[in-house]
């Protein structure tokens, strides 16, 4: 009897094993995969990621494969082996001049990048993406607030590999502290099962704007920003305005145990990027007070009241994997209150189908209120799903702002991303780089792979042994078949520019049924020998080649590989005139399909002989005549026949014939001989 834990194992030396056989056939072509399914059965606990962050100074280069972990938020270890989510969550530059444009965005650098673990020890990391050399396709920066740009924080989310994710309780992610969280992130070999139950990031995004009690100073009712009160100032009461919420541009100062607000100050009407602005103090007392704008996302954050003096609500996020932005605080000048919402935070599903009623929940939390004024609520968060191409999407997810409190400002929307093109509604595509789904790297129907090249040794490469090596080049763009012939089903792809080609049949279309694999030759290439699919040899009609295959669930058939063998380049010249009785030397030109010999012939009487000239230069290497010995020729190999003729005065076409001769071509296999002509007509 083989245990849960021992089938997942082999399940997972079966993906490696499948993985290390396409790198081996067609070069970089197989994608970063961890171990799908190795976490088995989910749903059980309310929090299922694990968060971690570097030191406050650590950034990471493109191509990093070694970094340090100082600080842990969940109970999960990292292990060799685990998926994790690599993204920055603060870095973007905005506005911050004290005019109406203060917080509009001017760049953002928010990236994000799936990575598979191979190594940990005590707090250092290595990890394996799709960057330069096995690292980090993007660069990520842990960085203080300066005066020219707010706080920089990157996390490393761990996310579970399940085989089953089935809900028993609704599950969360454990909110945003301005270092970890906000994430909740799973991968499932199969479907997700919601059985009633919430995938929920509700609040968990960017932190509100904190209320603070203030008995007024030198601010103006106009001001975008203004400086936040010292520590001996919040005792005495003196400062003017309310903090701006939390977002992808920083933090503000009263959020942070130490260090620096954005730049410019935190208090104040203006929004910084998406998160909303405080409400103004409108006269030097502190008595008529602004309320806080809401947070933005997918949308603006609705502006808090009155016009003239209530936080603006927060701008457009940037269409990235980002956090709901944080509401703005309400003006207040006793007691505490009119905080502004925490944001949505980020739900990402990779999954091979999500399915069943329940909810996913990316609403921004509501704003508080203190006396007459209020916190503007957060924006709603951020949903990215990578789900097979023909699901649809059956539940609605609930991505609103938060709302204001009293005359705060609503939270804005949040954002709907997927993998590629959707059809769903709202949904804009967002491609995330790195590790792929354990769906895709495992599916739970079938996979079918394979690679196409050129097996004929260029490049110091071996020909005719059925695996790409030395410089042999891939075959892009080739039409391959995969149908039912019962019921008429059929799926077509065409190979990538690697010359890898894949085909994934769902649970529902691996039956067990007998299909069909079939690729048309295409003209001027064969296939010398028939690799085997599963045990089963392939089949020649005319110029296809099929095979049968089982189409059984949790099985993978190849990877198949497809070595084609051209039919040799051989070019005559240009039709030439002669005068009668003149002579010409004519240039033929070859380029040798494989390494081997060629030979050329003519046996026309107005060939005199044939003059090799192996590098196309006009100089002959050596006569000949008569039956050719063989010329050694390498693959892709270009040289030139230079053919002498006496022209008798009747118009003719000249034949030459070039007949290659492999190296150790498979039993039975041989090239046809190739004949060109050149026509000579009479002139004066």
């Amino acid at each position: 009897m083989v245990s849960l834990q021992q089938h997942h194992c082999r399940l997972a030396r079966s993906a490696t094993l499948i993985i290390a056989l396409l790198l081996g056939q067609s070069g970089a072509w197989a994608a970063v995969c961890a171990n799908p399914g190795r976490d088995g059965q989910g749903g059980s606990d309310a929090v299922i990621n694990s968060y971690f962050t570097g030191p406050a100074t650590q950034t990471l280069s493109p191509g990093t494969r070694t970094f340090s972990l100082t600080r842990q938020r969940g109970t999960a270890p990292l292990r060799a082996g685990d998926l994790a989510l690599l993204l920055q969550v603060q870095g973007a530059s905005m506005n911050t001049a004290n005019h109406a444009d203060y917080g509009q965005l001017q760049g953002h650098g928010l990236v994000a990048e799936w990575v598979r673990i191979d190594r940990v020890e005590g707090e250092q990391v290595w990890a394996q993406g799709g960057g330069s050399g096995g690292g980090l396709l993007h660069g990520y920066v842990n960085a203080p607030a300066s005066r020219e740009q707010g706080r920089r924080r990157w996390q490393l989310v761990r996310v579970p590999q399940y085989e089953h994710f089935s809900l028993q309780q609704d599950s969360r992610a454990l909110p945003w502290d301005g270092y970890t969280g906000g994430v909740l992130a799973v991968d499932v070999r199969r479907k997700v099962a919601l059985n009633g139950h919430r995938l929920s990031v509700a609040g968990a995004g960017f932190r509100g704007g904190p209320a603070l009690s203030l008995q007024g100073a030198l601010g103006r009712p106009a001001d975008w920003r203004y400086p936040a009160p010292s520590v001996q100032d919040r005792q005495a009461g003196y400062g003017h305005h309310a903090s701006k919420g939390e977002g992808v541009a920083g933090t503000p100062v009263l959020l942070l145990e130490a260090g620096n607000g954005y730049p410019d100050g935190d208090m104040g009407r203006g929004a910084p990027a998406n998160a909303g602005g405080g409400g103004n103090g409108l006269d030097l007392s502190h008595l008529r007070l602004g309320n806080g704008g809401g947070g933005g996302n997918g949308s603006v954050g609705g502006h808090g009241m009155p016009v003239e003096g209530g936080g603006l609500g927060g701008h457009v996020a940037p269409r990235a994997l980002v956090l709901g932005g944080g509401g703005g605080a309400a003006a207040r000048r006793k007691n505490d209150g009119g905080q502004g919402g925490a944001g949505g935070g980020l739900l990402l599903i990779r999954a091979a189908g999500l399915q069943g009623h329940g909810g996913l929940d990316l609403r921004g939390a509501a704003g508080s209120a203190a006396g007459d004024v209020g916190g503007g609520g957060g924006g709603g968060g951020t949903l990215w799903l990578d789900l097979p191409a023909t699901d649809s999407l059956a539940i609605t997810p609930d991505h609103a702002g938060g709302a204001g409190a009293k005359g705060g400002g609503q939270g804005g929307d949040g954002q709907l991303l997927a993998r590629g093109e959707r059809q769903w509604p709202g949904f804009q595509p967002l491609s995330v780089a790195g590790a792929e789904a354990g769906f895709r790297c495992r599916p739970a129907g079938h996979w079918i792979t394979g690679v196409l090249f050129e097996d004929n040794g260029a490049g110091g490469g071996q020909a005719f042994n059925q695996r790409r090596d030395g410089e042999e080049a891939s075959l892009p763009g080739l039409m391959l078949t995969l149908k039912d012939p019962v019921s008429g089903w059929k799926k077509t792809t065409t190979s990538d520019a690697s010359g890898a080609f894949q085909f994934r049949l769902s649970e529902a279309q691996s039956r067990g049924q007998t299909l069909e694999l079939s690729l048309s030759l295409p003209e001027g290439q064969q296939l010398p020998e028939l690799p085997s699919l599963n045990g089963e040899r392939g089949q020649r009609h005319g110029h296809q080649v099929r095979w049968p295959l089982q189409a059984t669930a949790d099985r993978h058939s190849g990877p198949l590989p497809l070595g084609l063998i051209a039919e040799p380049g051989w070019q005559a010249p240009d039709d030439t005139v002669l005068a009668p009785g003149g002579t010409a030397v004519l240039a033929f030109e070859y380029r040798a399909p494989v390494t081997g010999q060629v030979q050329f012939h003519s046996d026309h009487p107005a060939v005199r002989g044939l003059l090799m000239d192996r590098a196309c230069s006009g100089d002959s290497e050596q006569w000949q005549s008569g039956q050719n010995a063989g010329w050694t020729v390498m693959a892709g190999e270009r040289l030139c026949v230079r053919v002498p003729v006496r022209f008798g005065g009747q118009a003719t076409r000249i034949p030459v014939t070039a007949t290659t001769l492999p190296h150790n071509a498979p039993t039975g296999f041989i090239i046809a001989p190739q004949q060109t002509s050149v026509k000579i007509l009479p002139g004066s």
